[in-house]
């Protein structure tokens, strides 16, 4: 493995962690470091390269992997929202809704 290779590995594993961390802004700058380190490796091999296929292929891999990640990331989020909400409409139905009742309504 080349210098290059070993850098891509290295910007891969930090795209990785960042998304797992839900640190998406970060996650954005590891990727266009990935993007930047990938071009230049790419640019220093011959055409026809053998590795140049390998690149493409776990290029495309880390792309798809990120991509589902995010989702799921973005899906529990939605989820724990939902929950929230709901937790929010029952503890106002606990404490007896919106307007305050008269006597009366207490009596009866």
């Amino acid at each position: 493995m080349k210098a290059g290779e070993a850098e891509l590995e290295v910007l891969a594993g930090r795209l990785r962690a960042r998304v797992a961390e839900r640190r998406y802004r970060e996650a954005q700058d590891a990727l266009e470091e990935y993007c930047g380190a990938l071009r230049e490796t790419a640019a220093g091999l011959a055409r026809g390269d053998p590795r140049l296929k390998r690149l493409e292929e776990e290029w495309r891999r880390l792309a798809e992997e990120t991509r589902r990640r995010v989702l799921a990331g973005h899906a529990h989020a939605a989820a724990r929202l939902a929950k929230l909400a709901q937790a929010s409409q029952r503890s106002q139905l606990y404490r007896g809704g919106g307007e305050p009742r008269s006597t009366r309504e207490w009596l009866a």
